[in-house]
């Protein structure tokens, strides 16, 4: 067998803060994988969680040596890294850079791999992002993301409930056509939480993320669910295919929020897709603020949801102030193109990134 597997860490600089409930982030930090097989090249990225200062060089050295030994080219590759116990992330961009050369070598595109005989979609609907501090700026971003055609903005908010009326009441005015989901990301206080719902209830929210912390226990989440006049997403409660067993037995959730980085890689992410499918709740694939490599993969694996397709939270690349590669673009109508340059993943980066 041949075949090489290469990983080169990133620093990407920011060209606007990143403001959520976890803090203000200026960089990303991450990993860039490249699997070369079968006469045919694939890529992933690895993308820790942002408000962590990771140290991208020694993460580096740990995924090298996860994949040390392993061949590219063996069926059970991804098998073999699974019992070696890889983290979700690094998984991730490992499985990613994998599946898209095992799918360039068969000449389909990454979506169709993991489809398995069914048809993705061509494009994915996507959500605008609101992370603006003041109503004024917040209500001024949601106004213009409606007037590029967004159908639908995702408002970042914290442990602040008079800020977070504010904020949506402005963006209520300033978009009344708009569905508007909250991301709380796990910043409100359970003692408090379902009072603040009911209260932003008024404004007519599509759902809310992660309205209580994930380490709360599920039977409480659900009870919370039930209460609740807005629908329920779980974004740091789902962490991959165990959990969301866990979820579906409890009926917490309304929604599921798919990170293709924390589930693990693209198969594991088409797992919890059938899985939730299956049981009848919705999945909207959301990224970690990946560059043009990871928003490549997250967009095939956004391909293969149920269709209708939801408004997905990938379009992110205005954070960012340089890239790996092209990110795909959003088009008019507010959708996002699978990426298809090419079988496998659709693109390629820039070459700098693993010369570096």
């Amino acid at each position: 067998m041949v075949g090489s597997i290469e990983i080169a860490p990133f620093v990407l600089p920011l060209a606007q803060e990143y403001r959520w409930a976890k803090g203000v982030q200026t960089e990303r930090r991450g990993l860039i994988v490249r699997v070369e097989a079968w006469g045919a090249e694939g890529f992933g990225e690895c993308a820790p969680a942002i408000h962590l200062d990771t140290d991208v060089t020694a993460l580096a050295s740990e995924a090298g040596a996860l994949v040390a030994g392993l061949p590219p080219e063996a069926d059970d590759f991804l098998s073999r890294l699974d019992a070696r116990s890889a983290p979700d992330r690094l998984r991730c961009g490992i499985a990613a850079a994998w599946l898209s050369a095992r799918a360039a070598s068969k000449g389909v595109a990454l979506a169709a791999l993991l489809a398995d005989g069914a048809a993705p979609a061509d494009v994915v609907p996507v959500n605008g992002l609101v992370t603006e501090k003041t109503p004024e700026h917040a209500a001024a971003r949601a106004a213009a993301l409606v007037a590029e055609g967004y159908r639908t903005v995702k408002v970042k908010c914290w442990a602040d409930p008079a800020a977070d009326l504010a904020r949506v009441a402005a963006i209520r005015e300033a978009a009344p056509a708009a569905h508007i989901r909250l991301d709380a990301n796990e910043a409100w206080d359970a003692a408090w939480a379902l009072d603040h719902v009911r209260a932003l209830a008024r404004f007519d929210l599509d759902y809310v993320e992660q309205p209580i912390p994930s380490h709360r226990p599920l039977a409480e989440i659900a009870a919370f669910r039930r209460a609740s006049p807005v629908r329920v997403a779980l974004d740091e409660s789902a962490t991959g295919p165990e959990s969301l067993d866990a979820i579906l037995a409890a009926d917490a959730a309304d929604v599921i929020i798919l990170k293709t980085q924390r589930a693990g890689g693209p198969d594991l992410a088409r797992r919890m897709i059938r899985k939730a499918a299956d049981a009848g709740v919705q999945v909207t694939v959301t990224v970690s603020l990946e560059s043009a490599i990871g928003t490549a993969v997250a967009l095939h694996v956004a391909a293969t949801l149920p269709t209708p397709l939801p408004d997905c939270g990938i379009p992110m690349g205005r954070f960012l102030a340089a890239d790996l590669g092209p990110m795909p673009p959003v088009e008019p109508g507010a959708v996002m193109a699978v990426p298809r340059g090419a079988p496998g993943l659709g693109l390629r980066p820039d070459a700098w990134p693993l010369r570096r």
